[in-house]
């Protein structure tokens, strides 16, 4: 029986990790990508560059799975905005997961979110849509993730915490066990968390510490 065919928003180099991903978990061909004008009929790891945003509208009537490939660091708003643009397109974002993860069973994933290698989803997860769950991150038992969110590498988030919309948790960052984050958040790199974090902020260090706000 042939595979479903997937388009893919977006071409950098978060695209070619989520090629991999999807080549190795087996579900979905790819049928193109989608980026800027300038790229169209450019290959990533073979794949064409076949429209771009404009042309949602089409692809959407042609195509049943979509899946964003746009990487999340700085500023989460770009990959929100397409993921907006294809839920109001009736679009349909499958949840990918490396073969080479462990997602729990008793673990929920909401759509459109990706699970990179070495992950590991514990019990009691949930996990909102559009997330990106990166290469060996932690997600201990009974954690609650919203939407839009990227867990970096080598990220450990501790059980029972509760994180909400858009942040992003920087490579070797840890979460301490029951703590809350908030929305829009940029937690550096190697960074410690102890206390509970509000919204927009931008931390850093072992203690975390306050040192801006998120999108200065």
């Amino acid at each position: 029986m042939s595979k479903e065919k997937i388009v893919l928003f977006g071409g950098g180099g978060h695209c070619k990790s989520v090629i991999d991903t999807i080549e190795r978990e087996g579900k979905f061909t790819i049928a193109g990508i989608v980026d800027m004008p300038s790229k169209l009929h450019e290959k990533i790891l073979s794949y064409e560059v076949i429209a771009n945003d404009d042309d949602l509208p089409r692809l959407a009537a042609e195509y049943k799975y979509f899946f964003i490939t746009i990487g999340h660091i700085r500023d989460s708003r770009p990959r929100w905005h397409i993921y907006e643009l294809l839920m109001a397109h009736e679009c349909n974002l499958p949840v990918v997961i490396s073969p080479q993860a462990y997602v729990s069973p008793h673990a929920s994933l909401g759509q459109g979110t990706l699970v990179m290698p070495f992950a590991f989803i514990n019990s009691g997860v949930s996990i909102g849509p559009n997330c990106i769950m990166n290469t060996s991150s932690i997600i201990e038992h009974d954690t609650i993730i919203g939407s839009n969110n990227h867990i970096s590498t080598a990220c450990v988030v501790n059980g029972t915490c509760m994180i909400g919309n858009n942040n992003f948790i920087g490579t070797n960052a840890t979460i301490l066990n029951g703590l809350t984050i908030g929305n829009s958040n940029l937690i550096g790199a190697g960074s410690v968390v102890l206390k509970n974090v509000g919204d927009g902020l931008k931390l850093f260090g072992n203690p975390a510490a306050i040192i801006g706000k998120s999108y200065e």
